[in-house]
């Protein structure tokens, strides 16, 4: 079973889930406590995106690393987006269940005793239970990144010390010694080749 079907059939069940849930059961003080952790984990993942923005850096890197880094980027940024999509969903579904609805929607049986709450806690269910879901992924792009930058930097350092290699043997082909240099000379030898 893919990953996707195996999401896709868990909100379905999150979301039959909530709708199933009496009207009222996600009440004043279930829903604080909601808008608090949902206002925490949208805390962290703008940090997040802007730690991931300023990792896009092209010192001395390789096409190749910049591409992998792009991509990796892309798919960090595409997760945190959702992430933080579902918070929006979640919270407006959560105000949504503190507002009385219209006057026309009290007259119509069962529509705002049962139908709206219950649909709104549904979205509520299931934009919790995604965040959830994808919480996890949050280290994990942090990790991938993280490999991407060392092995970004470990191939710059790499090339830094083949060109200092490099350098410095055209510098000692510049600066060449004397052939006679460092050759071990009797004292006596030198004290008569000066009397001379």
């Amino acid at each position: 079973m893919s990953l996707r079907l195996i999401e896709f059939a868990g909100l379905t069940v999150a979301f039959a889930a909530g709708a199933a849930l009496t009207p009222g059961t996600i009440s004043i003080d279930a829903g604080r406590t909601l808008v608090i952790f949902l206002g925490l984990v949208a805390a962290s993942i703008l940090p997040t995106i802007t730690l991931l923005i300023n990792s896009m850096t092209s010192s001395e890197r390789s096409i190749q690393s910049i591409e992998l880094l792009e991509t990796e980027l892309q798919r960090a940024m595409d997760a945190l987006f959702l992430l933080f999509g579902s918070i929006i969903i979640g919270v407006g579904a959560l105000i949504t269940l503190t507002i009385e609805p219209a006057s026309i929607l009290n007259q119509i049986p069962y529509v705002s005793s049962q139908v709206l709450p219950r649909l709104g806690q549904a979205f509520v269910v299931v934009s919790a239970a995604l965040v959830l879901w994808k919480i996890g992924q949050i280290p994990g792009i942090l990790r991938r990144t993280l490999q991407l930058r060392y092995e970004g930097a470990l191939e710059e350092a790499k090339r830094k010390i083949e060109n200092n290699q490099l350098e410095t043997k055209s510098l000692r082909q510049n600066f060449a010694t004397n052939s006679e240099f460092g050759k071990v000379v009797s004292l006596q030898d030198l004290h008569n080749h000066d009397i001379r």
